[in-house]
């Protein structure tokens, strides 16, 4: 912990570049139609309306075909028929990183609009990517 209160004080420019990452994440799954709640922190939600073999097969595409990581939030914590992804941008990241991430969630969100991850909680990845 007390290494992190160096790093922010000693860097300031990384907080900096974290917020412009955060800004331009949300803004730009906003401006895509993407529900992200109400948020003050650089942990970002999508709220989508899906099961949980749904929210799992998303899970397991954004990791395998478009290396994107996030948690998955669903019942009982939240209501049945939805599901919550949660990103956590760093400054590590970069401007691609959120086009390539924001590419990657319109993708995933017109699959599950038309269904596809409804077929089987156990397709396999390489059929999802060509759906």
């Amino acid at each position: 912990a007390l290494k992190r209160l160096s790093l922010l004080r000693d860097f300031p420019e990384n907080k900096a570049k974290l917020w412009n990452i955060v800004h331009a994440l949300q803004g730009g799954l906003k401006a895509k139609g993407f529900n992200i709640g109400v948020t003050t922190t650089p942990v970002t939600p999508v709220v989508l309306n899906g099961t949980i073999p749904e929210a799992t097969a998303i899970t397991h595409e954004l990791r395998e075909v478009y290396n994107i990581f996030c948690s998955i939030v669903v019942y009982p914590v939240i209501p049945k028929g939805m599901i919550i992804l949660r990103l956590i941008p760093t400054a590590a990241h970069t401007l691609a990183d959120v086009e390539e991430t924001i590419a990657a969630f319109s993708v995933i969100k017109e699959k599950l609009d038309a269904g596809v991850y409804k077929e089987s909680a156990f397709v396999s990845m390489g059929d999802l990517a060509k759906a």
